[in-house]
């Protein structure tokens, strides 16, 4: 976690300075010569999976069953708010414009970091993590780590397909919604941990009376 905040510091202060300014060109060259009626459709159905609707869809649905309300509902719940929170933070605290460029999709307000790159991130970090403690079975755990890398990775690609952010606003997302992962299960963890031990003493407590 303290490697993905200190990336996010470093990347903060190259934007900054113009230092990342011609990274950003190339890939968004690289990536738009590709550019089609048929792929832009895809792209904005891909954008579009990452919306704030489908997040919240996702975590509500988590939240309503009883056999994931607990292991996975409530961690994601509050992931999803912390993310949410913390972009809007940062995209006010950095106030970087975003891309003067042609865009395909409507986007308002700051670009840095991205907030589609960021919170989905976030999720599917959480969610691969939580995964893998859940089960020792190696091809549900590749299964889940290939599904969210994929996921994330073509949001976050079709934010500077469609114009919308440059591709370190997209960099800084994901890295600061893996640490929002990271913390998220960090403390999630030590949460349970500490009930544990006091239901245990408290049982405890019982059986000596």
């Amino acid at each position: 976690m303290l490697i993905l905040v200190t990336s996010f510091g470093i990347l903060t202060a190259l934007v900054f300075n113009g230092g990342i300014a011609d990274f950003e060109s190339s890939v968004y060259a690289a990536i738009i010569k590709y550019r089609s009626s048929a792929l832009t459709e895809i792209m904005i159905t891909v954008t579009n999976m990452g919306s704030a609707f489908v997040i919240i869809a996702v975590t509500g649905i988590f939240l309503a069953l009883p056999f994931t309300r607990m292991k996975f509902g409530i961690p994601i719940a509050i992931n999803t708010a912390m993310s949410a929170g913390l972009n809007v933070i940062l995209k006010i605290a950095i106030a970087r414009d975003r891309p003067d460029i042609l865009r395909l999709v409507g986007a308002a307000g700051y670009g840095f970091p991205s907030g589609h790159a960021m919170n989905n991130a976030a999720l599917y970090a959480l969610l691969a993590l939580i995964v893998f403690r859940w089960t020792e079975n190696n091809k549900i755990r590749l299964s889940i780590l290939l599904f969210s890398i994929t996921v994330t990775a073509f949001i976050g690609v079709s934010r500077i397909y469609l114009g919308v952010h440059n591709a370190g606003d997209v960099l800084a997302g994901w890295i600061m919604g893996m640490a929002v992962a990271l913390f998220t299960d960090i403390m999630w963890r030590l949460i349970q941990d500490t009930h544990q031990k006091a239901y245990s003493f408290d049982q405890n407590k019982e059986r000596r009376k």
